[in-house]
């Protein structure tokens, strides 16, 4: 299968490209920088791929591209920059397939866990009603941009909603790893909020078990199976290095920090469940936090003593 790729080159991107092509797809990696190779082809967010013709033979597009949400503080101005640079992106690339008359089945992009607010203990499957606020109306509008391009398409359009995704050598886990080997880690606030995490080969998995599944479409749940508290979390990040955790930070510091981004990235509780991926037959590798901080303390630690 011929797949286009936006967003290639970040962390969820590069992991996808190398197992698609270990199965035999061929992939497109659509990029903002200079093209590294033949299957590499520079796109912009406002005017779509420059050279439309890369996208012939286009069966399926994986549209990772986006903003980072917790890059800078949400001013008026960020606020703009994150929806429209998803809406935009969104835009460009369906005028880019539309085109060349690419013959698209198939078009995935990530979501935001977001999408449903600050919820406390409610079980929130795929089908949950979403919820209210900032980070809610913008995971909203990022899924509802992905559905109408793939509708515009004629494609089958599937959005994998994200939360923290964990990589033994990437974003969360080495900032946090320090502190925690020092035994001075902890959770946030009081650690009741529920917590939805992914490892990074759980999420390559789930858009490839996604782009192989036809009748998996819509807003999908990729988080793990198992749900999670901020302290299970943390005392499970604890075990894997064998260090007690006994500290937190209190919710004042967290706010006093980091204002809005905390309550809106460590204090809000989400406690989802991927219905649609376990009912159609995905079985995650690491379904609880105990297995995934195993295997990132594991791949940690055999990445740090390789010469």
């Amino acid at each position: 299968m011929r797949i286009a790729i936006t967003g290639g080159t970040g962390m969820i991107g590069r992991a996808l490209r190398v197992a698609l092509e270990a199965r035999g797809d061929e992939v497109v990696v659509l990029t903002r920088g200079r093209p590294a190779g033949p299957h590499e082809a520079q796109w912009s967010h406002s005017r779509g791929v420059l050279d439309p013709s890369v996208l012939h033979g286009v069966e399926a597009v994986v549209h990772l591209s986006g903003a980072p949400i917790a890059a800078r503080p949400w001013t008026r101005a960020r606020r703009a920059e994150l929806f429209e640079s998803r809406v935009d992106a969104a835009n460009a690339l369906l005028g880019s397939l539309q085109a060349v008359g690419a013959q698209v089945h198939t078009f995935l992009g990530p979501g935001g866990l977001g999408y449903f607010g600050d919820r406390g203990d409610e079980w929130l499957d795929d089908e949950s009603v979403p919820g209210a606020g900032f980070l809610a109306d913008l995971a909203q509008t990022w899924e509802r941009s992905h559905l109408e391009t793939a509708a515009a398409l004629g494609a089958r359009g599937g959005v994998l909603r994200m939360s923290v995704v964990l990589d033994p050598f990437e974003q969360t886990f080495p900032i946090a790893l320090q502190p925690f080997r020092l035994g001075i880690g902890g959770w946030l606030g009081d650690g009741s909020q529920y917590f939805p995490w992914i490892t990074t080969r759980d999420c390559v998995a789930a858009f490839l078990h996604v782009l192989d599944t036809p009748s998996v479409s819509g807003g999908i749940n990729a988080t793990a199976p198992v749900p999670s508290t901020n302290r299970e979390w943390s005392e499970a990040f604890g075990r894997a290095l064998e260090r007690k955790v006994r500290t937190h930070a209190p919710e004042w510091v967290l706010r006093g920090a980091f204002g809005e981004f905390a309550d809106g990235l460590f204090l809000s509780s989400v406690r989802a469940v991927p219905r649609k991926l376990t009912d159609s037959g995905f079985v995650f590798q690491d379904a609880d936090v105990d297995t995934a901080f195993r295997w990132l303390v594991e791949s940690w630690s055999r990445g740090a003593s390789a010469p």
